[in-house]
């Protein structure tokens, strides 16, 4: 089955509760995003012996941790020695001072601006990240930050927009990630002494449509962003037919 439901996207896992697939959205032209290749998660920190096992049977072959250098350090990744695992870092806020909200966060007045601060700021990141994408074109690949929502999220809107998937459906897949992290957010909020900072807790639609709507003004398509930030035309159509069905 092509289409896939957001039960069936949702990989059932002991600790990592924002793991699911970015398999089973229909295209614009009529193809589907294709299952097991590309997985968006929350940091496996806490993972089980058996989160581990079943992330690998489910045929995650390629892990990257994009999260920046201060939050490896307070949460390590188990999946960095494993020999199973093709590992990689690519911090994707570049910041060596993050704690819960890094600092140039901050500086913007909502996650939307955010978003498309990361899309500027970060484009030697994105395009090391694609790269590993275009060197990985059957394996499937996690990549994750520490909630699962922000970069993580970045990166599956790039990825599901690559490929012409409808726009509510890149909006509520981000979307999706606050229900999935409520006992999470709880948990953060409560160490958190800024109020106005828990507003970055959030996965509102309007944070993405800002993006959306940004990527759209200024490049088009994520496919012309990626040629902005480097990639070659024949290494963006790779990307895009080991994406589809």
């Amino acid at each position: 089955m092509l289409y896939m439901t957001r039960e069936e996207r949702q990989i059932s896992l002991e600790k990592m509760v924002n793991t699911r697939d970015l398999g089973g959205y229909e295209t614009q032209g009529g193809k589907y995003s294709k299952a097991h290749k590309y997985i968006r998660a929350s940091a496996p920190t806490y993972a089980t012996k058996k989160d581990i096992a079943d992330l690998k049977v489910y045929g995650v072959k390629v892990v990257i941790d994009l999260r920046s250098d201060f939050e490896k350090e307070c949460q390590k990744n188990p999946f960095k020695d494993d020999p199973d695992i093709d590992f990689y870092e690519v911090n994707l806020f570049d910041s060596s001072t993050a704690t819960i909200v890094p600092d140039e966060v901050k500086m913007y007045k909502d996650l939307g601006g955010v978003y498309i601060y990361m899309l500027e700021g970060m484009k030697d990141k994105f395009k090391e990240l694609f790269d590993i994408f275009v060197k990985y074109p059957y394996e499937g690949i996690m990549f994750h930050c520490s909630a699962g929502k922000d970069r993580t999220g970045v990166t599956s809107a790039l990825l599901l927009d690559l490929i012409g998937c409808h726009e509510y459906d890149i909006v509520k897949d981000y979307s999706e990630s606050y229900e999935n992290n409520i006992e999470i957010n709880e948990n953060l909020s409560e160490m958190m002494k800024d109020e106005e900072a828990k507003q970055y807790l959030k996965s509102s639609p309007r944070y993405m449509m800002e993006l959306l709507d940004y990527l759209r003004e200024h490049y088009g398509s994520a496919k012309e962003y990626l040629v902005e930030i480097g990639l070659k035309i024949d290494e963006i159509d790779q990307l895009i037919e080991n994406f589809t069905i």
